[in-house]
């Protein structure tokens, strides 16, 4: 069983975030991330509202912050990352079990972030990487010359329609309200590419033998039914929090979100949680700030559980030297 001072389960901003603090304080930090680094962030279309990033593509600033967690110094701070799925946590003894290894920690910070929302649908499942994806800009090219169903409303959804067209031949947007979320920009642009779009419509079934080839969709103002050919559904409906695996480990929750105190620590000792899962605002500055947050939380704490054992260390860890956690476990 390998040992680190931090495991930190997710990749996304919080959770590099979260990476950076830990490890510039000299602990033994390690990411685990079951997909790509960056989590939504790297799929963003456009960030705009990022500081000190000037308007570009979420994948670049999410590679950026990659880099800077597991780059040797001074190029970064030389952190671990591995791309490993965890199945559970032992919130009482810190044990991390992924599908290739165990981990024990002294802490464990939880950064799972948010994941798309399933239709629901008969067929949704059975398909996913058979033709129903949740992520156009990673998929596109599966697009070339195929007929490709967007679900959703929002400018998420006109850009995957976007994105898709570009390499489709036939895309079809598909919304259950009479008009979009999008930005009217958006919708223009939808309309000069050439992307048809059914308003008042919903998804009710996929159907298929090895993969998707059609889609039954039902006008929810008449109640026409009616069967389309397609190759792909591309589904963007939202997200929502990834808190499967705090609510498996017993950590305490506060509606649909990972409980947290002051110091972003959970009901379990040593587990602190961050980003999306906590509730926190849906920007990428806002979930990184939250890791942070987290990253010196831990770091204080490793440091007051290290000098409760009568152990000293020399420097600083997150800004005070070791005989001031003595003197705040004095008072």
């Amino acid at each position: 069983m390998e040992e680190r001072d931090v495991i930190i389960v997710g990749a996304g901003p919080s959770g590099l975030s979260a990476a950076i603090f830990a490890q510039l304080d000299g602990w033994s930090t390690l990411v685990l991330e079951a997909d790509w680094a960056g989590g939504q962030g790297a799929i963003a279309y456009t960030v705009s509202n990022y500081p000190g990033f000037p308007p570009g593509d979420g994948a670049v600033l999410m590679e950026n912050m990659e880099k800077q967690v597991t780059s040797p110094p001074p190029a970064g701070v030389g952190a671990g990352l591995k791309h490993e799925k965890v199945l559970s946590l032992n919130a009482e003894n810190l044990v991390v079990t992924t599908e290739a290894n165990q981990y024990r920690a002294k802490v464990v910070i939880l950064a799972t972030g948010s994941r798309m929302q399933r239709l629901g649908i008969p067929g949704e499942e059975r398909f996913v990487g058979n033709g129903v994806t949740y992520y156009a800009k990673r998929n596109f090219e599966k697009f070339a010359g195929r007929r490709v169903l967007v679900v959703g409303g929002g400018n998420t959804t006109a850009k995957s329609a976007l994105v898709a067209k570009s390499t489709a031949s036939e895309v079809t947007l598909v919304h259950r309200r009479e008009s979009l979320r999008a930005y009217p920009a958006m919708v223009g642009r939808l309309q000069k590419e050439g992307v048809q779009i059914s308003y008042n419509t919903e998804v009710k079934e996929l159907k298929g033998s090895d993969k998707v080839e059609a889609a039954v969709l039902v006008n929810n103002k008449t109640g026409e039914q009616k069967e389309i050919a397609i190759d792909w559904v591309v589904i963007c409906v939202g997200t929502e929090p990834d808190t499967e695996l705090a609510r498996e480990a017993g950590i305490e929750m506060l509606g649909s979100f990972v409980k947290v105190d002051g110091q972003m620590m959970t009901n379990k000792l040593g587990v602190f949680a961050c980003g999306e899962i906590t509730g926190c605002d849906r920007h990428l500055i806002a979930s990184a700030a939250q890791g942070a947050a987290a990253g010196m939380a831990a770091s204080e704490y490793l440091a007051l559980e290290k000098v409760k054992k009568g152990e000293m260390f020399e420097g600083a860890k997150s800004g005070k030297y070791a005989d001031e956690y003595l003197a705040m476990l004095q008072h």
